[in-house]
């Protein structure tokens, strides 16, 4: 393979799945899921870098700002992200709302009390992976909106799920209602947590299955957006009805099984 891009290698480090699915799409619109996806690491690593929500709004702000010079179809700002987003947003013709509602429910990583339900999280879950989802199958040339937000929510729901354990170690509230997350953390059982975790594992999976359901009216172009969804299946199944921190903490699929998982669905387009 030849050197990566600044893109492809943030991607490659701090997203590593979604590298390898990219991998699978052509050459020649590789470079546009990178950036997507480098986006997306942009947006979300704001909310663990700051200190106050204010500079976190600054931030997601800076972006909007940067948005409306990429629509307005002019100079964009020099940035190792910002120049290949905006070569994606104008050769495949991107629609603008996922990119705010992304932009805006990043927001809810500077809240404290958030979610509040959920609902709230789902939609959360919705507006964030879905809309990066949506985003992708538009760059690969296609277009099924409703099909990508429900895999992009499974998607959401089973890395959500993962990162449980990780962000209430951080004195973060994670799933809504009242949970002894210190007990949680010392290995104690809550079934508030369980109905919690079970709803959620339940309303990912039925997004998977309703995007699965459709998957056959899809051109087979844009299937590397789609090829997280067989381990996030997984995952979800693998979670059941966990009552303790350490029933959600998941494990990535090993790099060789996901590898040969993810070239067989891209050579057939299934998944």
């Amino acid at each position: 393979m030849s050197a990566l891009s600044p893109c492809g290698e943030m991607v490659r480090q701090g997203d590593p799945v979604r590298f390898r699915t990219a991998l699978f799409a052509p050459p020649d619109l590789r470079e546009g899921l990178f950036a997507l996806y480098a986006f997306n690491l942009e947006i979300a690593k704001i909310a663990p870098m700051v200190t106050e929500p204010m500079i976190g709004e600054i931030r997601l702000q800076w972006w909007r700002d940067t948005l409306d010079m990429i629509y307005g179809g002019g100079a964009v700002r020099r940035h190792e992200v910002v120049e290949p987003l905006c070569a994606v947003v104008r050769s495949a013709a991107l629609p603008r709302a996922p990119f705010d509602a992304l932009i805006d429910a990043r927001g809810h990583d500077l809240d404290p009390d958030f979610p509040t339900d959920t609902a709230a999280l789902l939609a959360y879950l919705r507006d964030t992976a879905g809309s990066l989802t949506l985003l992708a199958v538009r760059a690969l040339g296609a277009e099924a909106d409703a099909v990508a937000l429900d895999a992009g929510q499974g998607i959401g729901v089973a890395r959500y799920l993962a990162a449980v354990p990780v962000l209430a170690g951080q004195s973060a509230k994670p799933v809504p209602g009242a949970i002894d997350w210190r007990a949680l953390g010392d290995g104690a059982a809550d079934g508030h947590f369980a109905a919690r975790v079970h709803e959620l594992v339940q309303e990912g999976r039925s997004a998977i299955t309703r995007a699965r359901g459709a998957r056959g009216d899809l051109p087979k172009r844009a299937a590397p957006a789609f090829l997280e969804v067989p381990m996030a299946a997984r995952a979800l199944a693998a979670v059941g009805q966990a009552d303790t921190l350490t029933g959600v903490a998941l494990g990535e699929p090993s790099p060789f099984r996901a590898n040969l998982s993810n070239l067989w669905r891209g050579v057939t387009g299934r998944w």
